[in-house]
């Protein structure tokens, strides 16, 4: 044998049970165990590469494992390695299934269209909703009257409508049409089925958390041959796609579902330090459904876990960014660096703080750019305005914000008017316009010009308020079934993101540093940067240096998911802890969005918050400027102690935690 197995990865390799569910710990080497299963079939037990089939949940994870499998154990040849999606494409050619899979572009496409007519602004996550309900529609088999989708059931049913009419019309097929054309084929061809069955002897299903109902109705389907084996390697602890939906009972049932099936255990993470793991398991226990497992450790000394309750969004960005400067002084890559978050709007903080401090980042999900939400939009074109009030194409954009009674045919007027006015003053000067609309028009503009002369911050909460923008956004709320606190929420991270700024013109031209930075992170795949994700991006990754921060009540776990589906919020959490080797950092701001808001109850469950007090960055010797007392140098910190030499001679002890947490204290 070319490879070192432990015993429970042994175990597992060599088993004979017909059916077997190796659980597998994060980090204990399944896809090590999949390759060695497939060799031991094929050495061991003469099986031929035709009739064993290897399955994983993306192209890159099957090329990967496939080249591992070849290198590892010198082959030219290997059986397949590929996806569900893959597989169910060979078998449909295989009878002259003319397959046409239609376009990603298109989809979207096609779903954009139809929410116009619903929302005034369409965004990827609104799209990626919606095809996420009408894929969870398809694959779970169920009545369209029985299906509960997250949007609402109008829009979800004219999409749902409108896709598959232009499917049908174009002759064209989505992926999980590929596995209800093979369901059908297997189950109302006998003959199909049981040539199946005789050339898939052997099926190894990587991720099988993972695995949604059609897929599992395949497997039992071929599964039921007598010459049959499954092997299935997973974590119900890391099954965090709901959403497309897979479920962590076909784990924890597996030996219900599959006929002589029994369980293995890969018991070992050689991937994170011995304190991490214990915290990840003292976390997971709460949830119960899972398999009753042993997660051992293989690393025996320590890493570094901290945790931080700052101020804000802010303290927490100040401190996140000084911790990776001091890993940069020991020689670390910023790329050992990952910052976690649940939700991508929580990447906006994030950015800001490491442009200003010129850290390099990768956001590795997608290139989400928090400015170019429809609310951000609006306000930002407030703010050139009231910067330039030639400019018309702000002036339209949000003239109507809330509705000031600007005609269709008055705007138009604007967009043609050759002359170089200000919007206010071509509509003021035309001789249809009412007086009272000229007066409403000159007063908005001197509020246009009071806008530059206040700070930045009140700027904002005068467009908000004074401007009565919020106005608008509950009327939008109210037509389009959103939730107002989560549009205010997008306020709230606008004010957060200003702040710091003297002026408009200064937060416009960070607007665009920002952008500009975000465009260049797109080419800095083999560059140095800290990786920037949400946790759902980073399933099967590992990073030195793990920070997750926002772990917040309504945060994580999620407002939306805590009440139906706090378990899996809880197996988030533990995917994002267990991304971490080394070093953990848990961030809990007191305050978020301008409210105070509770530490997660999963900082708690973890221990966390039972760690031995930190200093929140400061150490004797640094010098400081207190709210009340002025400048001064901290002396003694001791706990939560701590005791600062004042300029006026005094010495004066407090609280740290109270310090920070109340904003009181600053460095120089």
């Amino acid at each position: 044998m070319k490879y070192s197995l432990d015993k429970f990865q042994n175990e597992a390799v060599v088993t004979k049970d017909k059916n077997v569910l190796v659980v597998a710990a994060p980090g204990s080497g399944k896809t090590t165990v999949i390759i060695n299963r497939v060799n031991h079939l094929v050495i061991n037990k003469n099986i031929s590469n035709g009739n064993i089939i290897v399955i994983t949940f993306t192209k890159a994870a099957a090329k990967n494992m496939k080249n591992r499998y070849e290198s590892t154990f010198n082959r030219s040849s290997s059986p397949f390695f590929g996806t569900f999606h893959g597989l169910f494409y060979k078998i449909l050619l295989r009878i002259g299934r003319k397959i046409d899979i239609l376009e990603s572009k298109i989809a979207n496409k096609l779903i954009n269209n139809v929410l116009t007519k619903y929302f005034d602004d369409i965004n990827e996550d609104k799209i990626k909703e919606v095809m996420n309900n009408i894929s969870l529609y398809k694959t779970s088999r169920v009545k369209i009257n029985e299906f509960k989708p997250s949007i609402s059931r109008e829009i979800f049913e004219d999409a749902l409508e409108i896709y598959e009419t232009y499917k049908k019309e174009n002759d064209k097929m989505d992926f999980d049409d590929l596995a209800i054309e093979t369901l059908n084929l297997l189950e109302q061809n006998k003959n199909a089925l049981l040539y199946y069955r005789k050339l898939f002897k052997y099926i190894l299903v990587d991720e099988f958390q993972d695995c949604d109902e059609l897929q599992v109705d395949f497997l039992k389907l071929i599964n039921e041959g007598e010459e049959n084996s499954l092997f299935a390697v997973g974590d119900e602890d890391q099954c965090i796609y709901s959403f497309r939906g897979s479920k962590p009972m076909y784990m924890v049932t597996f030996d219900k579902i599959f006929k002589e099936g029994k369980k293995h255990y890969l018991s070992i993470n050689y991937r994170s330090k011995k304190n991490i793991v214990d915290k990840s398991k003292e976390l997971i226990k709460f949830n119960k459904e899972r398999n009753n497992k042993e997660i051992l450790f293989n690393k025996k000394n320590e890493g570094r876990i901290k945790f931080f309750t700052p101020y804000n969004e802010k303290f927490q960005g100040d401190i996140l960014a000084e911790l990776i400067k001091n890993e940069k002084q020991y020689n670390i890559d910023y790329k050992e660096n990952a910052v976690l978050y649940r939700t991508n709007m929580e990447s906006m903080s994030i950015i800001d703080v490491l442009t200003k401090n010129h850290i390099p980042f990768r956001l590795l999900d997608r290139q989400y750019n928090f400015f170019e939400h429809f609310i951000c939009k609006d306000l930002i074109s407030y703010l050139k305005l009231a910067m330039n009030q030639f400019d018309r194409e702000s002036f339209l954009k949000v003239i109507n914000k809330p509705f000031r009674y600007i005609s269709k045919s008055n705007l138009d007027y604007i967009r043609q008017y050759k002359f170089e006015e200000t919007p206010f003053d071509i509509l003021t000067n035309k001789d249809d316009t009412p007086h009272f609309q000229k007066k409403k028009l000159d007063d908005l503009k001197r509020d246009f010009n009071y806008l530059n002369k206040v700070s930045l911050g009140s700027a904002i909460s005068y467009i908000v308020t004074d401007l009565e923008y919020i106005d608008y956004l509950k009327n939008y709320s109210e037509k389009f079934n959103q939730n107002l606190d989560d549009l205010e929420d997008v306020i709230e991270e606008f004010k957060l993101s200003a702040e710091g700024f003297k002026n408009i013109f200064e937060f416009l031209a960070h607007i665009e540093e920002v952008k500009e930075e975000i465009e260049s992170s797109k080419n800095k795949h083999e560059q140095d940067g800290v990786n920037l994700s949400t946790i759902h991006g980073v399933k099967g990754m590992e990073f030195k240096n793990v920070y997750i921060i926002n772990c917040n009540e309504d945060t994580l776990p999620h407002s939306s998911s805590k009440n139906e589906n706090i378990e899996e919020e809880r197996r988030l959490f533990y995917v994002g802890i267990t991304r971490a080797i080394d070093n953990l950092c848990v961030f809990s701001p007191r305050n978020r969005r301008g409210n105070l808001k509770d530490i997660s109850r999963f900082v708690s469950e973890a221990g966390f918050d039972r760690l031995p007090k930190d200093t929140y960055g400061y150490e004797a010797g640094n010098e400081i400027v207190h709210k009340t007392y002025g400048k001064g140098e901290i002396d003694v910190i001791n706990d939560d102690k701590i005791t600062i030499k004042f300029n006026d001679g005094v010495d004066r002890s407090f609280s740290l935690k109270v310090l920070v947490e109340n904003n009181l204290i600053q460095k120089q």
